[in-house]
């Protein structure tokens, strides 16, 4: 998947639209003409390369999200925790030269780019299979969509105002970087391949709806989205060259970030939790001190959920509780707890379905922006009022974009 990545990598930097990014990479030795790609038999390995791109962004990006969040916490007494760049994001004070926040930058801007491109490249192509143009379409479209929600939901301009910048242009607050998202995934659900795959896209435009608040518009998708069985859509990884980032920044691989201790509290108070909170203790460097790290991916293949149908569930009982609907968002709720063997609940509140999205969405990345979402009405954040509440748009974006300082 790697190898497929870099001369994916290499052909885009030949392009006279690539970003800023492509200055980071080093001058080519092979290049391939842009020309030659425009071809019918080239489309499947441009494919791949925007899938691998994907999983290349997914996991790290979310690995530090979870390390903003109350989720992990970085702790130079563990084995491993070597890396100033993560106690800056831990502590949510961010410097605009924060190599962690940087690479992530930069691999959405990758993965933006390739999908667009693709979307753009299939309509120089005369298609004889059908069934191919519509595979690139939704690919192009359908992680174009993704990338500009990575950009709404986890970068900022400011501590507190989040959104991106696109090409160059002017700051895009994450409201209207959200919409451009489901721009995307409403083009890329004119060519799904499958039910599965429109369920998919659905979820994925309800949780934009559901994060910028519209959730009128969350529920009517949400109610059309994954459904109880359907696989989660995941980032997937080749373990030789491209491991999970959590097993590797934050488990098993590498300690550099630990779960906080109140996932551990779960399971004391419930020890049928550790079928779905999963963590596994670790001694500190002075053989003593307790920690726990994350053991939902215990080795460096182990896929990473973009989303799953736990959580479309766990949206709709989200929305069920707006509207004071308790017995239905409590059937959702204790649905998804049953597909994890847990005892069904007795009542919901808002307090509630927030604790249960703790729990199900365990370093899925997800908890930063529910921090952000329910504010100090439901959470306690772990940093001070004026730290980085999304990720800093670094000095990579803010050096070469005169829309933006």
């Amino acid at each position: 998947m790697m190898k497929h990545l870099l001369i994916i990598i290499f052909m885009f930097a030949m392009f006279t639209a690539c970003d800023n990014y492509v200055t980071d990479i080093d001058p080519l030795i092979d290049q391939v003409e842009d020309e030659q790609l425009n071809k019918e038999s080239e489309v499947p390995f441009i494919i791949v390369g925007v899938q691998t791109q994907f999983a290349e962004t997914h996991d790290e990006l979310m690995m530090i999200a979870d390390l903003l969040s109350d989720q992990l916490w970085f702790s130079r007494k563990v084995k491993g925790a070597s890396y100033g760049t993560y106690e800056q994001i831990d502590n949510g004070i961010i410097t605009l030269d924060n190599s962690s926040v940087e690479g992530p930058e930069v691999e959405i801007g990758r993965l933006r780019f390739y999908g667009d491109d693709l979307v753009a490249r299939v309509a120089k192509i005369a298609f004889t299979n059908d069934a191919l143009k519509e595979e690139a379409l939704f690919t192009g479209y359908f992680y174009g969509g993704v990338a500009r929600y990575y950009l709404a939901a986890y970068f900022g301009l400011t501590q507190d105002q989040g959104g991106g910048c696109i090409d160059g242009g002017p700051f895009i607050p994450s409201t209207e970087m959200y919409d451009l998202a489901v721009e995307k995934f409403q083009h890329a659900l004119e060519y799904a391949g499958d039910g599965a795959t429109v369920r998919v896209i659905n979820s994925m435009i309800a949780r934009a709806y559901l994060f910028k608040e519209d959730f009128d518009n969350a529920k009517t998708f949400a109610l059309v989205g994954m459904s109880a069985g359907d696989n989660a859509f995941q980032a997937l990884h080749n373990i030789s060259d491209d491991p999970n980032y959590y097993w590797s920044q934050a488990g098993n691989g590498r300690t550099q970030a630990v779960a906080d201790y109140r996932f551990n509290d779960y399971i004391t108070a419930n020890p049928l939790e550790a079928f779905r909170v999963l963590i596994q203790e670790v001694k500190g460097l002075d053989r003593r001190t307790v920690f726990y790290i994350q053991g939902k991916y215990p080795v460096e293949g182990t896929g990473v959920n973009l989303i799953s149908w736990q959580e479309n569930a766990l949206m709709l009982a989200e929305l069920d509780v707006r509207t004071g609907d308790t017995a239905a968002a409590l059937a959702r709720i204790n649905e998804v707890r049953t597909s994890h063997g847990l005892d069904n609940l007795a009542s919901v509140d808002m307090n509630v379905l927030i604790n249960e999205r703790d729990k199900e969405l365990f370093v899925t990345g997800l908890r930063l922006i529910d921090q952000r979402r329910f504010d100090a009405a439901y959470q306690t954040w772990h940093l001070d009022t004026d730290a980085w509440k999304y990720l800093a748009i670094t000095n990579n974006e803010r050096n070469t974009n005169p829309n933006i300082n």
